[in-house]
């Protein structure tokens, strides 16, 4: 793999989908929602099967929903997959995280394509595989690729298990805002992405300054009780012997 980050995807490349209608990767990065993409093929023997269960059991641990926070595209590496292969694969995963997420259906989709197109999407997001004709398998990498919904990558995941945790921070940062709340966004800004060790690591830097601001904040509120109540609380009144005192009858 070569993690090309900051790469953009293709918008116009043609693809059949499951059900066979002709569309384009536009169709699925529509500029509305983050897109994790795949290559795989359905006739894989061992990793395809073990990485897509994976990603499964990762979303069905996960709080965002598939199709209605993002999508998820996985395109076939094999130019002579059927259709008829690509919808019963999909059927097969679909159906792992059906109960949890309700719009699984539209929301993941695996397509095939020509070979033209399988190669300019894997030059694209770095993706490195060899056809063996004696075996006739494909050998290739585990790879979820995290596509904003500009189609610009921003990053990448290269185990075949994926923690939810971090697939949560991968798509709010490709969401650019669009996934997630505003905590998550915060606490994004105290992780960055590390490519070597293929995770997020937290930085310490951002962290302090992050508690800094939030110990100021927590002082001006426990003390703005105290500044607003002293400017309400009236004078305290003199007492009678001082006022009359201070003003000596007409008769002295």
């Amino acid at each position: 793999m070569d993690q090309n980050l900051g790469g953009r995807i293709p918008l116009d490349l043609p693809l059949v989908d499951s059900k066979g209608r002709q569309v384009e990767t536009g169709y699925f990065i529509d500029g509305q929602k983050p897109t994790i993409v795949t290559l795989n093929y359905s006739d894989c023997p061992m990793l395809c099967s073990v990485q897509l269960s994976q990603l499964a059991l990762s979303l069905g641990k996960l709080d965002l929903g598939v199709g209605d926070d993002f999508q998820i595209l996985t395109v076939s590496i094999d130019p002579n997959e059927t259709t008829e292969a690509a919808a019963k694969t999909k059927a097969k995963y679909v159906s792992l995280i059906s109960d949890v997420h309700a719009n699984a259906e539209e929301g993941w989709e695996f397509c095939t394509a020509n070979q033209a197109t399988i190669t300019e999407l894997a030059d694209v997001l770095g993706f490195r595989y060899t056809y063996d004709e004696k075996s006739g398998e494909y050998y290739h990498p585990a790879m979820l690729a995290f596509i904003s919904p500009e189609g610009v990558i921003t990053r990448y995941s290269l185990e075949v298990g994926f923690e939810p945790n971090d697939m949560r921070k991968a798509l709010v940062e490709a969401g650019e805002g669009t996934v997630g709340s505003p905590v998550d966004q915060l606490v994004l800004w105290c992780f960055s992405y590390d490519p070597s060790s293929n995770s997020y690591v937290p930085q310490a830097w951002k962290i302090m300054r992050a508690g800094g601001a939030a110990t100021v904040l927590l002082i001006l509120a426990c003390m703005a009780p105290y500044w607003f109540g002293r400017k309400r609380v009236p004078p305290p009144e003199q007492p009678e012997s001082v006022q009359s005192e201070s003003h000596p009858s007409s008769a002295d």
